[in-house]
């Protein structure tokens, strides 16, 4: 099967994803630092890279401009991974370059198997996850508020989704131009750019403008409510008087 190349500071986390992608027949090569995956992925020219964005050698979104502007290793997909729950910063990941985008203290190495076979449409194993060939909802969830955030995310990534998260208006955006989720997420109260012109953004781009948009918010004026849905949003729920079993059934009837 293919070679993919992980490029990981932690090394449990390192030894977690190798261990799992060689069980499902694909070939590995592990190095721990951006100047050695560098010169592997001219050497080895792998099908797949998985890069860890906190590297202690070489800023990882510079790794990604000098691949991105060497032709040669420029078409290789990367998986971009957080093994430390450092936040991802959207604004410096040039456009085009990364195809996932992970936070490793809510994934494993199976679930990075999951995705590669997606990648490169081998069969996938039946995960039990009751989704289409294992497949998980990818969901796009923008909060700011860390300790809803810490709570919300356990549940959702519990409850069988993929998610990954922006603290703000910016970096939502942002992530929309590297990926197309299944749900958006939005909290309205945003530093920088607000929850609604997000939603203006969203509902005048016509390759997001299909993708449901939920609110979750404590904004709670019938006038509110009109306007986000006049701007698109299919739901509205406010989150001092939503549980979250209720707010993940909502996600659900949206996927």
């Amino acid at each position: 099967m293919e070679k993919i190349l992980i490029i990981e500071s932690d090394a449990n986390f390192g030894d977690q994803v190798n261990s799992a992608l060689r069980k499902n027949g694909y070939s590995t090569i592990v190095v721990s630092g951006g100047v050695e995956g560098m010169k592997a992925l001219f050497d080895i020219a792998p099908a797949l890279v998985i890069l860890d964005v906190t590297l202690t050698d070489m800023d990882s979104y510079e790794f990604l401009a000098q691949k991105s502007s060497a032709a040669v290793i420029s078409k290789i997909p990367v998986f971009l991974v957080s093994a430390q729950g450092v936040p991802i910063n959207m604004r410096r990941v040039p456009a085009g370059s990364v195809q996932e985008f992970m936070m490793a203290l809510h994934s494993n190495g199976e679930d990075i198997v999951e995705k590669a076979n997606r990648l490169f449409g081998h069969e996938a194993v039946n995960s039990g996850t009751g989704y289409v060939n294992g497949k998980k909802p990818k969901i796009l969830w923008v909060e700011d508020d860390k300790l809803i955030g810490t709570i919300l995310a356990k549940k959702l990534i519990s409850s069988g989704f993929d998610l990954f998260h922006a603290k703000s208006g910016e970096e939502a955006l942002e992530a929309l131009k590297q990926a197309i989720p299944d749900v958006i997420v939005l909290d309205l109260l945003l530093p920088g750019i607000g929850g609604f012109d997000v939603l203006q953004e969203i509902n005048n781009d016509p390759g997001l403008r299909k993708v449901p948009v939920m609110i979750l918010s404590n904004l709670s004026k019938p006038t509110d409510i009109e306007r986000a849905k006049t701007l698109g949003a299919k739901k509205f729920l406010i989150k001092a008087a939503t549980s979250l079993e209720q707010i993940v059934k909502e996600i659900k009837g949206l996927c």
